[in-house]
């Protein structure tokens, strides 16, 4: 599995994802929407509720077989940092990074498979409360 197939899949997933409204989830390196811009061109939050950005990081790859040709394995971790403004209550946060857990872990495709999902308390920083959902994978 090639890590653009890797990505796809990953992407693919999060655009499955219901449980919050696609335009408040940021992709890497996508196209912005011009209403998320500020006049400089520089990303602008959603003014109030939720919003999601998704990072896929690729660990170092291992050989976990040989045949006829060596067999690689990719692993890696998704994290889908979920953000709401400060002092606006974590209820809701807390429900978000739920689901994306439940999404996310032991979920898998071809040769993608998801392991457990964790969620990391980041707390405030620069108006925003932050819950990251960390979600191991492997691939090949």
């Amino acid at each position: 599995m090639t890590y653009e197939q890797i990505r796809q899949a990953i992407v693919s997933r999060m655009k499955a994802f219901t449980g919050i409204a696609q335009d408040r989830i940021f992709y890497p390196n996508a196209q912005v929407p011009a209403q998320n811009l500020d006049t400089s061109g520089v990303f602008k939050p959603p003014a109030a509720g939720l919003w999601c950005r998704l990072n896929i990081g690729h660990a170092t790859a291992f050989m976990a077989g040989m045949a006829d040709q060596p067999y690689t394995r990719k692993p890696g971790i998704i994290t889908v940092q979920c953000f709401a403004r400060a002092q606006t209550g974590i209820s809701e946060l807390n429900k978000l990074a739920d689901a994306l857990e439940a999404h996310f872990a032991y979920w898998s495709s071809g040769e993608l498979e998801c392991l457990e999902a964790s969620q990391i308390d980041t707390g405030e920083y620069e108006g925003f409360y932050q819950i990251n959902v960390n979600t191991r994978f492997r691939a090949g």
